[in-house]
């Protein structure tokens, strides 16, 4: 994912909150990697820290089944 692709997503006026449920696995996956490589920079975007949380909190959710058992999904 590219820098200007990865600042939509952190101006996106919803918040983290409200897109990324609605994001594909792989669209979360491509997020969280562009989040993280981000975040290891001398100056990371402002917002990127919450939404990375918030995108890895989305990925728990989604790799653990109604049941509890997880099943994968990262």
């Amino acid at each position: 994912m590219n820098s200007s692709k990865l600042l939509q997503y952190l101006n996106d006026p919803r918040g983290p909150e409200e897109v990324l449920p609605t994001l594909t696995t792989g669209e979360l996956v491509q997020l969280l990697d562009a989040l993280y490589q981000n975040l290891d920079t001398p100056e990371p975007e402002f917002g990127a820290q919450v939404w990375y949380e918030m995108g890895v909190e989305e990925s728990c959710r989604r790799s653990v089944s109604p049941g509890g058992a997880a099943h994968g999904v990262a």
